[in-house]
């Protein structure tokens, strides 16, 4: 046999085989499946799990049942964008060639969920070893288990041995039917509740094995996976799971260099979710058992109160100071002694470089932080507040700031940056001066009450100090309070982006200037808002809300 005719038989037998498996478990029957909805991935019964072994790096399982609301929001939300419905056509195009139709060969069959593993790591040899870089993605044990419709096992036994190039009948082995074809190199099994891929005789194997061990042989039975899901949504589409202990010690013997950084940080694991909802899509990852690299600090936002309605984006963030100390000390602890000697220099002579202490520095970045960006037109206000203890000491220290920078960037900076006169703010309740650049730039800093700015002018600063009615702030703004609709009260991080003004703003720039900038534009367009927002604690969480519609 040819190469060339070989190719084509592996293809015509891929192809029924692969739509069972990949189009559930990576996620592509977004595109083939044309109809109807899903059920959660997080509801999927522990048989498929049940088939993973415990100590598997690596788990994602997608919602394929068609009786569930996760298919009704994921299509009608996929709608919403230009390329979707010429996307799945191009699929039922490509299986039609074939002679398979999702509707009437592949749809009826599926159970509830599919899932993909990566079962073990490659073998990287010795560190820093020959073999250590050649590590690829393909040396991986992949399986792919896909749930059978109750009674259907034997539809799918006859649509994968189905001819031209079909699988072959291989015996059995703990109740399932084996199915190989060493031309094209594909192993699998079907039992009365599963299909199962590997991708290698061994891996299907090991599949078997771990399932008729059953118990903590598998990753249905481990403690620590169960415990990750149970912190997800119910209903979700589809879900991912990292067991951070079995990546962390991999990476450590690829990589040898990152260890001393590693050793003790990449341990847990962390879990993922996503859910289509009838409004957008929202992630959740959340971390079990995994030491913070980085002390976070939970707060209540209160900069939303006084950021200005019309803001286009918001990032807050807390106690900054304590950050970026944690993060010296880390480095500094895990570094060489030469690496710890620079960096006791660099923290010893910034504060003198700057003409500012550490206790001026803390007022300035020890409580809540926020950087706003609003305005209309083309040209956004961007300004970074900050909630200080000590407003005049924020004064005198941002004054100081305001002579020693220019000193710094005449020393160290580019000679492309011209950095002009320095001129006060008009008498009033903000204590503020401009600092002019080349180009017509300028950067402003000012001061009211409790609150600092630092932004691209004195336009940017005054929006933010200005005194406002709670109606006229961003925490009052409708779109964000639907955008960040169940953020718990209390975060260590939280991210806004109002996407449709963005998209404005973008376009009087001139962004989607020309044809295929335009397509660009109709594919943002169905993006309202994106909302973020983490949490600390025992098991931290990071969720992100996308807002779609038209």
């Amino acid at each position: 046999m040819n190469m060339s005719s070989r190719s084509r038989r592996r293809r015509r037998h891929l192809i029924p085989v692969v739509a069972l498996a990949a189009v559930g478990a990576a996620g592509g029957a977004v595109v083939v499946a044309g109809c109807g909805d899903s059920a959660s991935a997080v509801s999927a019964p522990a048989s498929i799990a049940g088939y993973i072994p415990a100590q598997s790096p690596l788990y994602v399982q997608v919602s394929t049942d068609t009786d569930g609301p996760q298919w009704t929001n994921l299509m009608r939300l996929g709608a919403l964008f230009p390329g979707f419905g010429s996307m799945r056509a191009e699929v039922d195009r490509v299986l039609a060639r074939e002679g398979v139709d999702w509707e009437r060969d592949l749809a009826p069959l599926l159970g509830e969920s599919a899932a993909v593993a990566a079962t073990g790591v490659p073998d990287a040899g010795s560190p820093g070893g020959p073999s250590a870089t050649a590590a690829t993605a393909h040396d991986l044990s992949i399986v792919v288990v896909v749930q059978i419709a109750p009674g259907r096992a034997d539809d799918v036994k006859a649509l994968i041995t189905k001819a031209p190039g079909g699988l072959t009948a291989a015996g059995t082995r703990d109740g399932a039917t084996l199915y190989t074809d060493s031309t094209a190199g594909m192993n699998a099994a079907v039992t009365d509740e599963s299909l199962i891929i590997g991708s290698g005789a061994a891996v299907v194997t090991q599949a078997l094995e771990a399932h008729a061990a059953g118990g903590n042989a598998t990753l249905a039975g481990v403690v620590r996976f169960n415990e990750a899901l149970a912190l997800l949504p119910e209903d979700v589409f589809a879900l991912a799971y990292v067991n951070l202990d079995v990546v962390g010690g991999a990476a450590r013997e690829v990589v040898p260099q990152i260890a001393p950084l590693a050793d003790g940080q990449m341990t847990g694991a962390a879990a993922v979710s996503v859910t289509a909802e009838p409004d957008g899509l929202r992630m959740k990852a959340v971390l079990v058992d995994a030491p913070p690299i980085l002390t976070q600090h939970e707060f209540v936002p209160a900069l939303t109160a006084r950021a200005p309605a019309d803001t286009v984006a918001y990032v807050g963030f807390n106690r900054l100071a304590d950050t970026v100390q944690a993060a010296l000390a880390t480095a500094s602890s895990r570094a060489s002694g030469e690496t710890k000697k620079q960096v006791e220099v660099i923290t010893d002579q910034l504060p003198r470089l700057l003409g500012v202490n550490a206790a001026d520095l803390r007022n300035l970045a020890g409580g809540e932080h926020a950087l706003v960006v609003g305005g209309t037109g083309p040209s956004p206000r961007v300004v970074l507040a900050l909630d200080v203890a000590d407003g005049a000491g924020a004064a005198k220290s941002l004054a100081a700031l305001t002579r020693s920078v220019p000193a710094v960037i005449r020393t160290f900076g580019s000679g492309a940056v011209t950095v002009g006169a320095v001129t006060d703010f008009p008498p009033g309740a903000v204590t503020g001066q401009v600092l002019t650049l080349g180009a017509g730039r300028s950067i402003a800093w000012g001061v009211r009450g409790d609150l600092a700015g630092i932004g691209n002018g004195a336009a940017a600063v005054t929006s933010v100090l200005a005194p406002r009615a709670a109606g006229d702030s961003l925490a009052g703004n409708a779109t964000f309070r639907a955008a960040t609709e169940g953020m718990p009260a209390k975060v260590t991080g939280l991210a806004y982006v109002d996407m449709t003004r963005v998209v404005s703003m973008l376009a009087a720039r001139g962004a989607f200037d020309g044809g295929k900038d335009a397509i660009t534009r109709a594919d943002l367009e169905p993006i309202r808002t994106i909302a973020a927002w983490s949490t600390g604690g025992d098991t931290p969480t990071v969720e992100v809300v996308v807002g779609l519609g038209r």
